[in-house]
């Protein structure tokens, strides 16, 4: 018994990844889009928060509907890390609890971020977060508590 848990424990330890999984992400800016046409210009990251979260959120005079990218994606486990303050499976634990109680459901999850932009340039208060690399025309970026892509404050920049 005892060489089969010094086996598992070595075998475990020999394929431990050895870097954390924050130097492992690819180094993407995420943005975050709306329709070209709407008035919001800027969030708060707490007001993302609570538009994810399931909570009714408005901005430029319209309901936020928010849509994320696939549970499977990169970029969706980093949002929520950065934006919900979750792991991917909290967030997962989090939806569950939520629906027992009667809450909202899940804002819906989109196959791909060319999904993304084309629902969310079609829906007045679509909301969504992509690679910065797939901005179209149709959408456009809106800051997160007044800083850009690419300024020191953005939290979605590269890492």
């Amino acid at each position: 018994m005892l060489r089969t848990f010094v086996l598992i424990v070595v075998a475990t330890l020999v394929t431990a990844p050895t870097r954390s999984a924050v130097a492992d992400e690819p180094a993407v800016t995420l943005v975050v889009v709306v329709a070209k046409d709407a008035k919001v210009t800027s969030l708060s990251r707490a007001d993302l928060k609570r538009a994810f979260s399931g909570e009714a959120t408005t901005a430029g005079g319209v309901r936020l509907v928010p849509f994320n990218l696939p549970p499977s994606s990169d970029e969706r486990a980093r949002f929520d890390r950065i934006i919900l303050g979750m792991a991917p499976s909290a967030v997962g634990r989090y939806w569950v609890d939520r629906k027992i109680r009667g809450g909202s459901g899940a804002p819906r999850a989109l196959p791909s971020a060319t999904y993304v932009v084309k629902v969310v340039a079609k829906f007045p208060g679509a909301i969504g977060y992509l690679p910065a690399s797939q901005v179209t025309s149709g959408v456009k970026v809106i800051a997160i508590d007044g800083d850009l892509p690419g300024q020191a404050g953005y939290p979605l920049g590269a890492r």
